[in-house]
């Protein structure tokens, strides 16, 4: 049956302007993540230039992190994304919020009073766990690492609850409240870094202490920012509520393979024990991730927190064929923007290494170019990780929590077997053909993996299944093969800049460059999201459009 005119009118001038927020929502969030990762680019630079390169301060400084964070992933992480928002979002669209906050309420006083307990005994049980865990480190770094994460602890409890506030105005499709805190809270590490940070045992540990009251400071700016929607929260401990059980069930396999991610770290980290300890092996490790999660952490993040709660409306609604084309188009856009940030970061590594990290004349040239090796074997990450992270937050939003759980605990396995291989063939160690390549090669050959078997498993429901993803690919893929003939091209010119201006500059106009052959083989191409991308742009300068 046709509906009338203006029913159908109606109804198209509905779906524009739920394209147009969502077009705005994507906006900010990149705006906000681009604007977090900058800063925490300074917090990267400051730590080298206070803790120096390639020394246990530095070292230990990173290392002491991994533990708080294994915790914070392993009892909240995911948790957030794959059932609070979901959801929150899904209650709010039948129009039983209340029933929605009863059960939220209860998960979130439950995982306060744990994560109470648990950063308790994090902080007791340090000087054991880490010599535990890190054997085959230097036993300096590990014992200062310990010291610090005492310190770095009581933090994880305030990222819990700022992250909590957080998934509730993403659930209210509230971004622009939740985009720009993260850029707060990397400002106020960069001064306690700043303000706290040498090359003493001591500074580390008054750092990490700076950095605690960071966190402090970022819950308090995301609860003012949620203080509204928080009015519906209550103080509850009836864990026999049925919603409540529902929302643990969802939880549970979603916070064990958040964890995973970490894990996956540490044990990178455990298989660092052939490289001589004044490589500095681990700061390296650390900075190469931090390069490569740049574009990932905008795009694809800004992409998949946005389709989260709008996916979980369309299931709820059993809106299948708006579920699949939103699906398909978040892929789509975020694959575009990581797929040329991964070739420039290939193409430019050398470059991009000194450029982010290099601001004194202690930074040791062998330094960066660890970094930059291990950088190479992380590019395919940003491509792949991307679909993982899409994908995840898919099966968050239709409810399939343990999906994302297996295929972590695969990845896990993966990234141990490939290491274990490398280190059996004396391939991951000081001065060997592979050095410190094979460890992000190990992390980039799980990323594909676990990309293709996520693709696969989600795909067997067709009614959900994206299309159109295969002529994407190739496409992009041309494109990108432009891109690198451009960089490559430029990169045989004889320019050497010696001012830190002029290497940026030139930095500049190969990336500027080589993105612009993309950006012109994808018009040739004639490529929906470009003009999605020019869409938004549009709409950003003028809103009635």
């Amino acid at each position: 049956m046709r509906l009338p005119e203006d029913q159908s009118n109606l109804g198209n001038a509905t779906r524009k302007s739920r394209t147009a927020s969502m077009a705005l929502a994507t906006f900010l969030m990149i705006i906000g993540l681009t604007l977090s990762k900058g800063t925490g680019f300074l917090r990267e630079i400051f730590i080298g230039i206070k803790f120096g390169f390639q020394n246990v301060q530095a070292d230990a400084f990173y290392l002491g992190f991994q533990i708080p964070d294994l915790f914070f992933q392993l009892l909240v992480g995911g948790s957030i994304q794959a059932a609070i928002t979901p959801s929150l979002a899904r209650a709010l669209e039948r129009g039983d919020q209340k029933r929605g906050w009863r059960s939220v309420s209860i998960f979130i006083t439950m995982m306060t009073v744990i994560m109470l307990a648990a950063t308790t005994l994090g902080m007791l049980l340090s000087d054991w766990i880490f010599p535990l865990i890190y054997s085959g480190t230097a036993v300096e770094v590990v014992s200062l690492a310990a010291q610090s994460s005492k310190a770095l602890f009581p933090q994880v409890f305030f990222m819990m609850l700022a992250a909590l506030c957080i998934g509730i105005l993403n659930a209210y499709k509230k971004f622009s409240s939740t985009a720009f805190g993260p850029t707060i809270y990397n400002i106020c590490v960069v001064i306690s870094i700043l303000v706290f940070g040498k090359q003493t045992n001591q500074a580390v540990i008054n750092t990490a202490i700076g950095i605690t009251a960071s966190a402090g400071v970022y819950f308090l700016l995301q609860f003012y920012m949620a203080r509204r929607e928080l009015k519906s929260f209550r103080l509850s401990l009836d864990i026999h509520d049925e919603g409540f059980r529902e929302l643990l069930h969802l939880a549970v396999p979603t916070m064990i393979s958040a964890s995973i991610v970490q894990l996956n770290t540490i044990i990178i980290t455990i298989f660092t024990s052939g490289f001589d300890k004044n490589d500095g092996i681990i700061q390296s490790l650390n900075n190469a991730k931090t390069i490569w999660q740049l574009p990932y952490g905008i795009f694809a993040v800004a992409v998949g927190s946005v389709m989260l709660p709008s996916l979980s409306a369309h299931f709820a609604a059993r809106d299948n064929k708006s579920a699949r084309v939103l699906l398909g188009k978040s892929l789509r856009n975020a694959l575009f923007l990581t797929i040329p940030s991964a070739g420039l970061l290939l193409a430019l590594r050398h470059d991009v290494v000194p450029a982010i990290l290099k601001w004194t004349y202690s930074y040791k040239i062998a330094s960066g170019e660890t970094t930059a090796l291990i950088l190479m074997g992380y590019c395919l990450a940003v491509i792949f990780q991307t679909v993982v992270f899409i994908y995840n937050q898919a099966f968050y939003a239709i409810g399939k929590t343990k999906v994302p759980l297996y295929t972590g605990a695969i990845s896990m396995i993966l990234i141990s077997g490939f290491c274990f291989i490398l280190k059996s063939l004396g391939l991951l160690k000081t001065g060997s053909v592979v050095g410190a390549l094979g460890l992000s090669l190990a992390y980039s050959l799980t990323s594909i993996i676990t990309a293709l078997i996520l693709s696969t498993v989600y795909r067997k429901d067709r009614q959900l299944a994206p299309r159109g993803l295969g002529a994407f690919i190739v496409r992009s893929c041309i494109c990108l093969c432009i891109l690198l003939l451009v960089v490559y091209a430029l990169n045989v010119f004889p320019v050497n800049p010696q001012s830190k201006i002029g290497q940026l500059v030139w930095l500049a106009v190969r990336g500027g460059a080589g993105f612009g052959g993309y950006l012109l083989a994808a018009r040739a191409m004639q490529m929906k999201e470009l003009s999605s991308f020019a869409d938004r742009i549009r709409r950003r300068k003028n809103p009635a459009a």
